[in-house]
């Protein structure tokens, strides 16, 4: 069958899907790996943290007792909002080359790659505006002092890590992560091992030096001290949207420790990218779109610690 203006959406469409989808996912993308993924088609997704039901009490025979509620902690809204790019060619690129469309497949990989580019843009943004947005609770998203709950404000807890990154201040940071640790009820909880290491290309030297297995001795020591890190259980995540320089907005010296599994950040979609095409008699143009609909929020921050790198 010959081609035609008819014919050329519903031949070149399947085309442009796959050229969008192939550079959609040709740059590994970080955010699925601290990021917990919901499919969710409200305008309005609404977290509310909630604690255990705290210590069991001293009770005497035959005393009706024991029983309370869970602690509720800070509700976070995720509203979702739309990203698109388009792009059009003529009637009369088409009439003058039946190629024409297929000459713009450029265009359509260029599209998936930016977005790729803009969910992990603002994925990373949660932690580069960490130290000055921000979160549920009033503080910024890595602070000092994070009140316990609503109801207990005068007790504070701290994910604000220091220094540069180092063994010493990595060890330091275990230590402090240890005593912050704790849910709503003040009930410490279960510090995951299996912790990403969340860093961006500038400390890729400094990371793997302390946590490679064959880093037996601590970095930067002359009595070849022990670096107990070796082979450690933290996985090392860089992430190039952290850095700074060349269009991004992050830090070459921030370092952060995160626990995905506990699910504090989240990304709630309600379209993954898609493409879709039509065409516009009155400008004579077939028009070819890209569109994705989702909202990524930190919905509390007991799970996740970081420091400046100052």
């Amino acid at each position: 069958m010959s081609t035609n203006r008819d014919r050329v959406i519903e031949l070149y469409t399947p085309i442009y899907d796959e050229f969008l989808f192939d550079t959609y996912q040709e740059k590994k993308q970080v955010h699925p790996e601290v990021f917990e993924e919901i499919n969710d088609k409200t305008l309005n997704y609404i977290t509310d943290s909630m604690s255990g039901l705290g210590e069991w009490e001293d009770s005497e025979e035959f005393d009706d007792g024991g029983y309370d509620d869970p602690v509720v902690g800070y509700s976070k809204t995720l509203t979702q909002e739309k990203r698109l790019k388009r792009f059009k060619v003529s009637f009369e690129a088409v009439d003058m080359d039946e190629q024409a469309i297929l000459n713009k497949v450029g265009l359509a990989k260029n599209m998936g790659r930016g977005a790729n580019a803009k969910v992990e843009r603002e994925c990373a943004e949660i932690f580069n505006t960490g130290f000055s947005t921000a979160g549920p609770d009033g503080q910024f998203l890595f602070d000092s002092d994070h009140p316990k709950n609503p109801s207990e404000t005068g007790t504070t807890f701290d994910n604000l890590l220091s220094g540069a990154f180092s063994h010493d201040n990595l060890e330091a940071a275990e230590t402090e992560i240890s005593s912050n640790f704790i849910g709503e009820d003040g009930i410490p909880m279960m510090v995951d091992e299996d912790a990403i290491l969340l860093h961006p290309p500038a400390l890729r030297g400094a990371v793997h030096r302390v946590l490679s297995e064959r880093a037996l001795e601590r970095p930067g020591t002359t009595m070849r001290d022990i670096n107990r890190f070796a082979g450690s259980g933290y996985k090392p995540v860089e992430w190039w949207w952290l850095g700074a320089g060349n269009g991004r907005s992050g830090s070459n010296t921030a370092w952060y420790i995160v626990y995905p599994k506990y699910g504090f950040l989240k990304i709630v979609w309600s379209a993954k990218p898609h493409f879709t095409s039509w065409v516009d008699y009155g400008i004579e143009a077939y028009c070819f779109a890209g569109r994705m609909l989702y909202k990524a929020g930190a919905t509390n921050w007991r799970f996740g610690f970081g420091s400046t790198g100052v």
